[in-house]
């Protein structure tokens, strides 16, 4: 299993990510599914103050998953497991 090298809501473009949101658990969990990142959309300063952006400052990313789907998922429903350029 992958160590959880970095949180979501700092993941950067190349990122390898796994997600597995549970509402029901409200936490990351299996089944997952595992993608890089291709976008990182930041918070909006218009919408967030300057301390909510300092702690996490990814709204939402955009994934090519392993299935070669896109998909868009908040950043806190993402675990990074490794860097992009990372072997």
């Amino acid at each position: 299993m992958p160590k959880v090298i970095r949180e979501g809501c700092f993941a950067q473009v190349g990122d390898l990510i796994r997600e597995g949101w549970s509402y029901e658990t409200r936490s990351i969990a299996p089944p997952y599914m595992y993608g890089v990142v291709i976008e990182a959309i930041p918070r909006s300063p218009e919408a967030y103050t300057a301390e909510q952006i300092a702690k996490a400052p990814i709204h939402t990313v955009i994934v090519l998953c392993t299935t070669g789907e896109l998909i868009r998922r908040y950043s806190v429903h993402i675990e990074v497991i490794a860097e992009g350029g990372s072997p």
